[in-house]
């Protein structure tokens, strides 16, 4: 074979190594089918809808959460916190009353008004009992967290809320006549505590600022506390839980007792601490 022969082979040769590795080369860096590219994004897409469905999903059963545990174990919620709010209302409106010029004339709330009717004043503890109950019917349609109120529980609001305002002046007069009584009370200066005026109870302990029945203090005395509830919530509230403490433990629990009834919930004052307790109910 001659020298002119074994180059030509030579350079076939190297033209075959080199049109393989651009082959190669060109399978290697040639870009996806655009069916093949379709393909993933659209897979990619179905991979996202369903994690958001999943992220939903998972929204959904925490915002139900509350509602499945409290069905499953059949507790309903509490009536005393809205009771307590209501009778704290009816305090404010009553000490609003009181600060208003002698010829005003205001919402009727207080019974010892004598030119108010009974059923006037029944009539505005149950609207302010009413009103609380349709604000927690709304609050339940944008929260699933919230139960509205069954009609037992309503019910049971209302009495009790009306209950309290028609005895007002009994309940606040038991109220003082309790406090003062403390020793640990008195001694820590912690009347407030229990929504009543340090003056309050001194005054009526000594029978200077009250009537004769001790169940409405004197001008004077009745426009500070008035003054007070209307500017200090956390004093008209704490009256507010004492006043219901007292009216459930001498009035509806011994009359649910002689009648053998029951109402949702139960009678029990589970909604104030032990020490204001054991002074209140002197267990």
């Amino acid at each position: 074979m001659t020298t002119r022969t074994m180059t030509i082979i030579q350079v076939f040769v190297s033209l075959q190594c080199i049109l393989l590795f651009i082959s190669t080369k060109a399978d290697a860096f040639c870009p996806i089918p655009r069916i093949q590219t379709r393909q993933r994004i659209v897979s990619f897409a179905g991979f996202a809808k369903d994690n958001e469905a999943s992220s939903k999903s998972e929204k959904n059963e925490k915002k139900r959460k509350g509602d499945s545990v409290r069905s499953t174990t059949g507790i309903r919620p509490s009536l005393h916190p809205v009771t307590i709010n209501c009778v704290a209302e009816a305090l404010l409106l009553r000490s609003k009353h009181c600060l208003l010029p002698e010829e005003s004339t205001g919402i009727a709330i207080d019974i010892a008004n004598s030119q108010t009717e009974p059923l006037q004043i029944a009539i505005t503890a149950g609207g302010i009992a009413l009103n609380a109950i349709e604000q927690r019917k709304s609050a339940a349609e944008t929260d699933d967290t919230t139960e509205v109120f069954t009609m037992e529980e309503a019910n049971t609001i209302s009495g009790r809320v009306v209950g309290v305002v028609m005895r007002m002046r009994e309940l606040e007069r038991i109220l003082r006549a309790t406090v003062i009584q403390s020793n640990w009370v008195r001694k820590y200066g912690e009347e407030e505590s229990f929504g009543c005026l340090r003056s309050e109870c001194l005054h009526v302990e000594t029978s200077e600022g009250a009537t004769s029945s001790g169940m409405v203090l004197k001008d004077d005395l009745e426009k500070q506390l008035a003054e007070t509830i209307k500017m200090n919530p956390l004093f008209r509230m704490n009256r507010a839980e004492c006043l219901l403490a007292l009216f459930l433990d001498t009035v509806e629990r011994p009359k649910l007792e002689m009648l053998g009834e029951s109402v949702p919930g139960g009678s029990k004052v589970d909604f104030i601490d032990a020490d204001r307790l054991e002074v209140l109910l002197k267990t």
